[in-house]
């Protein structure tokens, strides 16, 4: 009870967020994803600028502080469609939408961008770090076990453990905050 206690806060804090799906297209395939979808599949969608808004817009009137932002990882290196879509955009890939959707958040509301967009290079970590305080990044598992066939992350190029521990080292090296 006494170790328990230690380590239970006597406050929880939180902050209220929006969620903003900026897309659920996704170039891995990972055995327990409902989020992903490929390009014609229901539900399949990219949001536009203005459907960003607002959600961020509604997200302020609810007293929202933060814009967290969820994407599938690079869907335009197998989606053409995507390529399409980030093109008539104005962007050259899904990283660089979500960098101007970050920089559209802060410029246009009191909301707090918080980017979760799978593995990152330091450059991209510096790029976003630029137009957010912090960022996420989910490690589902530290287990190679789950690249093997038939496994979780046998078709998820972008789930290799020691590649999303290196996105981490490489926030921490540069003082990122880190989700």
């Amino acid at each position: 009870k006494e170790l328990k206690e230690r380590f239970k806060p006597a406050v929880v804090s939180y902050s209220r967020k929006v969620f903003i799906p900026l897309t659920n297209l996704c170039r891995d395939y990972c055995g327990y994803c409902i989020f992903r979808r490929d390009p014609g599949q229901p539900g399949a969608h990219t949001m536009t600028p203005e459907e960003v808004l607002a959600v961020v817009r509604q997200g302020e009137k609810l007293g929202c502080t933060e814009a967290l932002f969820s994407l599938g990882d690079k869907p335009e290196l197998i989606f053409p469609e995507m390529r399409q879509t980030l093109r008539r955009f104005g962007y050259r890939s899904t990283l660089h939408y979500l960098e101007g959707m970050c920089e559209l958040v802060l410029r246009e509301s009191n909301l707090l961008p918080h980017p979760n967009p799978g593995l990152l290079s330091a450059e991209w970590i510096s790029r976003l770090a630029a137009v957010s305080p912090s960022m996420g990044l989910m490690l589902e598992s530290t287990s190679e076990a789950l690249l093997q066939p038939r496994a979780a992350h046998d078709n998820a190029p972008d789930k290799v453990p020691s590649r999303r521990l290196r996105t981490i080292e490489q926030a921490g090296k540069q003082g990122v905050p880190f989700t």
